[in-house]
């Protein structure tokens, strides 16, 4: 079932609506806890660990909501839509720096930090679940794929300009920091909103997918006996953790190992401006070599690069460079990503019976929250054993070569992980075709007894 340009544009430009807070809290909440708050490393990692706890729960049962949702407007559209609107309120909330004692400093920064989560859930998930319900060609879903990684990169692109800008706007005015980063929040929340308002309306569920049976519980049966979908998941966890680690090290690479913050932007550019020079290309090479080559392809790139930037050492185009690189490792893999999560889904419904989309993305989406976590706590391992002291301007002698070897291992071991989850996914394009096959007769004879 083909889709219209229309319709790519509207669903990508959903996801661009969600990276901008996303990108927000994933490169500049550590920063911004750490640096303007004045929480430690050590309290920050705790705050996203007891928030992943709790995703644990949020997340799947979201998923397994949205499934079980009819309206006039479909099952996950109205979500992926209305739900930005405590979203973007809680973002702001996240930035607001409250002037309390310690203590409640933390719990107000732990508190609202999970309810954006909840809220970021609540449209995120059935986001992601509405390709399953707009297509049913793998093709066409390798093609969404691509599009929701060019939203990705438009709201990555966008944030690496304007949070730095709007940032340092606020601190030339004299009203510092932490007034900055709310702003930047405000404005980033209208955009989403605006973007997911497109995706509404542009947008259509064309495939009534059957009722879930049974209690709630049923619906973790997607996973039962469903390699492909239990391979994707781990690989998503261990391709966020390489690639959100480096976005968060990012501001501390930039003044701390190149000497140079307007740099250290630079590159989170560079990264973001990446993907475009390939995304044409990326259908094309899943339709030619396979879903899979194409993931492989992406980590090999990713270890490619951050060997790069080991080897860079201060210097400006290398540096530049191995972020162009590693731009292009990461739309292979986080396209391809969104794009097999749909064939998983339809895998598990095809070995279980168990129609389960927002399920099946639900738990995709929990392994990239726990990779957020593992880079944050990565985060805080790496500053720590490199000798990093917050406090001081001028680092202590070795700080910055340990520094380059974090930079360059915390892209390398998890993509080198990824890679071997990946090896005993064995959803190639004629299984897929079969899978989808076997699911269109089968609907089609529940239709009749209806």
């Amino acid at each position: 079932m083909k889709l219209s340009f229309k319709e790519r544009l509207g669903y990508g430009l959903g996801t661009a609506g969600e990276q901008f807070p996303n990108f927000l809290i994933q490169t500049f909440l550590f920063v911004y806890f750490n640096l303007v708050v004045g929480l430690n490393a050590g309290v920050i990692a705790v705050i996203m660990l007891i928030a992943r706890i709790w995703d644990a729960v949020n997340d799947p049962l979201m998923g397994i909501i949205a499934d079980r949702t009819r309206t006039r407007w479909g099952s996950y559209r109205p979500y992926a839509f209305f739900a930005t609107i405590p979203m973007g309120i809680f973002l702001v909330l996240t930035f607001t720096n409250i002037n309390v004692p310690l203590g409640a400093k933390i719990a107000w920064c732990g508190l609202m930090y999970i309810c954006f989560g909840m809220s970021n859930t609540a449209s995120l998930i059935p986001l992601g679940s509405m390709a399953n319900v707009m297509t049913d060609d793998p093709q066409e879903r390798a093609v969404l794929g691509t599009f929701r990684e060019f939203g990705s990169s438009i709201g990555n692109l966008v944030g690496s300009i304007a949070v730095p800008a709007i940032v340092s706007v606020f601190i030339n005015a004299g009203l510092g920091e932490a007034r900055g980063y709310q702003m930047t929040a405000v404005i980033l929340s209208i955009i989403c909103f605006a973007c997911l308002a497109i995706t509404f309306f542009t947008t259509k569920e064309r495939i009534e997918p059957p009722k879930p049976e049974g209690n709630i519980l049923k619906s973790f049966l997607v996973l039962k006996k469903n390699v492909p979908g239990i391979c994707i998941i781990f690989f998503f966890f261990f391709i966020t953790t390489a690639i959100i680690t480096r976005q968060m090290f990012n501001a501390y690479y930039g003044n701390f190992v190149l000497g140079n913050s307007g740099l250290g932007n630079m590159l989170l550019t560079v990264m973001s401006i990446a993907p475009f020079f390939i995304m044409y290309f990326i259908p094309k090479i899943a339709s030619a070599k396979g879903k899979k080559f194409q993931l492989v392809l992406g980590c090999i790139i990713i270890i490619i690069a951050a060997c790069l930037f080991y080897l860079a050492g201060t210097n400006a185009v290398m540096n530049i460079i191995a972020s162009f690189i590693l731009g292009w490792g990461q739309v292979l893999t986080f396209s391809g990503t969104w794009s097999v999560i749909p064939d998983a889904a339809d895998y598990g419904e095809y070995i279980n019976g168990t129609h389960a989309p927002g399920a099946m993305y639900a738990l995709a989406n929990f392994g990239l929250k726990m990779g957020m976590t593992l880079a944050s706590s990565l985060l805080g391992w790496g500053l720590a054993a490199s000798g990093f002291d917050q406090t001081v301007t001028v680092q202590a002698e070795g700080v910055v070569a340990g520094l380059r070897v974090f930079n360059a291992l915390s892209l390398i071991i998890p993509a080198v992980c990824a890679l071997l989850v990946l090896i005993p996914y064995h959803l190639t394009k004629e299984k897929s075709a079969e899978v989808e096959r076997k699911l269109e007769e089968r609907r089609a004879e529940a239709g009749k007894r209806q």
